[in-house]
């Protein structure tokens, strides 16, 4: 007879559950490293720059650099000659003090030379069909065209903060800024461990084909999240229902000094649904377990203690099935992971966009729809990837996000507003989870 495990849910609220898990989250301890080793991970201390930026004042244009108050005026009908006494390009030094009725060939990014406070730009001049002298058509430019030094960034300011992520435009900024070396937050190392008899690993595809077992596809999924968000991921294999599989597999994990251990499977209450049991026998606190979402209904969180004083180790229970996987890692584990590595914003982005179709959910439960993008990016329209039964894993692979039906709304018509949470793993995304909203 089968035999299932009596254990009473506490069914939180995805915002209550993400709130005490994130509470939880404290920024792992920090390294230096340089410039070129940066790219993904949060600052642990404000970038300064070292100079200022531009580091003098410098023409905007291709022109001629003049003083304004000598082409007031000026024409296509009554133009103003000026001598062209000088020039200068960009990384030279300014060199001659303009005069009354002078002008100085200069080029973009190029110094301004002392006395000019103008830059007439080169299609309203002749261009010098008489070298050495110039004629000005325009008087549009008066007082234009020049980009004061210091006016990107001064030397001392902060220029990056701490928490913020090191992207592509962030590297541009530590590159001006003149730094060499970073101090950021570690790597959170990030151990997975999948659950289950039935499950095949990618080296044993014959047993599915036999039909005596399934593709083993949540391991693979969370590494690649893992390690998309600037984790390292640490993959402990498949733990086969028995209680030696599962404590070798979590002794692994600490051996691996692993930071966050999350499992997937076995997470629900019948009789081969261990983890939670084994674990609770060698030290684990679940601080909750169910929460009112599908899919992922049966995920818990909690710490695994242990008697050797190491420090508790954050445990996410995922469901086993692949969508339920899936969602509750980016609603739930992402943000957590993102804390540890010291990024301030740690929720994926959230648009607004519009029902491609109708969603329909039980008004007790948040549902989170994994959806194709159609039409206005700005507003997109969202329609379903397919079935959104939760033993399925096509649809993540197709979903560009995930669109939310908050707890008590049963409906969202055609044209209704609806939350998307975008999945692009561009870059983190805000500070609060937008979804959450009114």
């Amino acid at each position: 007879m089968t035999r299932f495990e009596t254990r009473s849910p506490d069914w939180l609220s995805v915002e209550d559950a993400l709130s005490r898990i994130l509470a939880q989250a404290e920024p792992l301890e920090t390294e230096t490293i340089s410039v070129d080793e940066s790219l993904g991970r949060a600052l642990a201390e404000g970038v300064l720059a070292r100079a200022a930026l531009p580091p003098w004042d410098n023409s905007a244009m291709d022109g001629y650099a003049v003083r304004a108050v000598d082409v007031a005026g000026a024409s296509r009908d009554k133009a103003v000659f000026l001598n062209v006494v000088g020039e200068t390009r960009a990384g030279e030094v300014a060199g001659h003090a303009l005069g009354h009725g002078e002008a100085v060939r200069i080029m973009t990014g190029a110094p301004i030379p002392p006395g000019a406070d103008t830059v007439v730009r080169v299609e309203d001049t002749d261009a010098e069909i008489t070298p050495g002298r110039v004629r000005i058509f325009s008087a549009r430019d008066e007082g234009r065209h020049i980009r004061p030094g210091g006016q990107d960034m001064q030397e001392g300011e902060e220029v990056l903060s701490p928490g913020v992520r090191v992207g592509p435009g962030q590297m541009g900024v530590l590159a001006a800024s003149g730094a060499r070396q970073v101090r950021v937050h570690r790597r959170p190392r990030v151990a997975t461990l999948s659950n289950g008899d039935e499950l095949a690993g990618s080296g044993e595809f014959h047993r599915v084909l036999r039909g005596k077992a399934v593709p083993e596809t949540n391991g693979p999924t969370l590494a690649a999240a893992i390690t998309s968000m600037g984790g390292t991921p640490i993959s402990l294999g498949i733990a086969r229902d028995n209680r030696d599989s599962i404590l070798e597999r979590v002794a692994a994990a600490r051996r691996e000094r692993a930071d966050v251990l999350l499992t997937s499977g076995g997470a629900s209450l019948g009789e081969k649904d261990l983890f939670k049991r084994v674990l609770e026998e060698i030290g684990l606190r679940v601080d909750f377990w169910r929460v009112k979402m599908r899919p992922g209904t049966p995920f818990s969180f909690g710490f695994l203690h242990d008697e050797d004083g190491e420090e508790p180790l954050p445990v996410f229970g995922l469901p086993g099935n692949p969508a339920s996987s899936f969602v509750t890692f980016q609603v739930f584990a992402r943000p957590y992971i993102a804390r540890l590595a010291g990024h301030t914003r740690v929720h994926r982005t959230v648009v607004r966009g519009r029902a491609g179709e109708s969603f329909e959910s039980p008004s007790h439960l948040t549902h989170f729809f994994r959806v194709v993008l159609k039409g206005d990016p700005v507003e997109p329209e969202a329609h379903r990837t397919g079935p959104q039964t939760s033993g399925l894993v096509r649809g993540q692979g197709l979903a560009a996000g995930l669109a939310v039906v908050p707890e008590g709304t049963t409906v969202v018509e055609p044209g209704d507003p609806l939350r998307i949470i975008l999945l692009d793993e561009a870059g983190l995304g805000g500070e609060e989870p937008g979804y959450l909203g009114a």
